[in-house]
């Protein structure tokens, strides 16, 4: 709450505290606490003072609240130098208001320079209330009102750590919840779906791309730390999404890690079956490649399946070719996997560096030796299909 004027308005009185040095030691030095217990709302009102001109951004922190604070960190400030045990309300101060500002969003810079204030406020008062003749005392005692404030900003920052920790690990925690949910259940309708989206802070009818990661790749891909990234792992596969933009896709931008890729899926209802498509390739990924998509896997893919269906489909190439020297193998596939994916015999000529002739005399001897020629579509599907599997055993 705060005054008319904009200022802050104390809140209701909690129950006094009993500050009792007793007999001291050091007199001179307990007067100069005891009179500036009885001023300590003056320490208060320089505080906020001060306070006005830290910017906690955009947290929310109520003014009797930072009032309330005040007012507890000078009451304890005043008995840990008077060497006296804290009122039980005040034990626990330190992880309390680091705990609250972390939850509030307080960016720990800002927390810290009002902190800051604190020494600043505390020497003050004690010169007003030491006057000229106790200045001497002070001095002498300057030690303890620097530890008393130190030992705080060391607590805060310990307790607003693991207060940070604890917010992070249970914002993780619920985010793997929705994403179990989305990866595992049965969303229904329209409806379940916008509101998991508006949940995981993505758009219900966004464009959205998918890695699969498996093997030894998973720990790799699991420090990826944007936090536009979704991760969720399973039976040993990480699966990633984010909502697709234009001009920085994955596949203009590679991950450091290999995976399989399906970019372009329409809906976060769709992610899952992606996902799952995506580690279809990422299983039939070619070795040392980066990103597997669907138009450089699904020849794997299809030789697979038509192997399962049809045993040895592929046997008569991959004798025919075993029985090629090293040298004219090596040739035969390199021109075959050019020529089946550019279709041209210019395109083919000019990746491997040699002249048309060359390229279509080698076309033909791959025709004489597998007996499928390239240049005719239905004999070139089944030639690429059953190659792209050799190609797999001899790199």
């Amino acid at each position: 709450m705060t005054t008319h004027d904009g200022g802050y308005a104390r809140p209701a009185a909690a129950a006094p505290r009993d500050f009792r040095p007793g007999r001291p030691m050091e007199p001179e030095w307990t007067e100069l606490l005891e009179s500036l217990w009885r001023d300590r709302d003056l320490l208060v009102k320089d505080f906020l003072a001060r306070f006005s001109a830290v910017s906690y951004g955009d947290a929310l922190v109520p003014p009797e609240d930072v009032y309330q604070t005040a007012a507890d960190t000078m009451d304890m400030f005043l008995f840990q130098m008077a060497g006296l045990p804290l009122p039980a309300d005040l034990q626990a101060l330190p992880r309390e208001v680091a705990s609250r500002r972390a939850r509030q969003g307080v960016p720990l810079d800002a927390f810290l320079e009002a902190i800051r204030n604190d020494f600043r406020v505390l020497w003050k008062g004690l010169e007003r209330v030491a006057g000229t003749t106790g200045i001497g005392v002070l001095v002498a005692n300057m030690d303890r009102v620097l530890d008393a404030v130190e030992g705080y900003v060391s607590s805060i920052q310990q307790a607003y750590a693991e207060e940070e920790a604890r917010l992070a690990r249970n914002k993780q925690l619920y985010r793997q919840r929705l994403l179990s949910r989305l990866f595992n259940a049965d969303l229904g309708g329209p409806a379940e779906v916008r509101e998991l989206a508006a949940a995981l802070g993505v758009q219900a009818a966004g464009s959205f791309e998918v890695l699969a990661v498996t093997a030894e790749s998973v720990a790799q891909a699991q420090r990826q730390s944007d936090h536009r990234i979704y991760a969720y792992e399973n039976a040993g596969v990480l699966y990633l999404f984010r909502q697709q933009r234009k001009g920085r896709t994955w596949s203009a931008e590679a991950p450091p890690f290999p995976a399989g890729y399906v970019p372009g899926v329409e809906g976060l209802a769709a992610v899952p079956a992606a996902a799952a498509s995506a580690l279809v390739l990422a299983q039939h990924q070619r070795r040392g490649a980066g990103l597997a998509t669907m138009e450089d896997t699904w020849m794997g893919i299809a030789g697979g399946l038509l192997e399962r269906k049809f045993p040895d489909f592929s046997a008569p190439i991959r004798q025919a070719l075993d029985n090629c020297t090293p040298l004219e193998r090596q040739r035969l596939l390199q021109v075959a996997r050019s020529y089946g994916r550019t279709g041209s015999i210019k395109e083919t000529s000019e990746e491997l560096f040699c002249h048309r002739n060359t390229v279509v005399n080698r076309l033909h001897s791959l025709h004489e030796v597998i007996g499928l020629d390239l240049t005719v579509p239905a004999q070139a599907a089944r030639a690429l299909i059953a190659l792209s599997r050799y190609s797999d055993v001899v790199e």
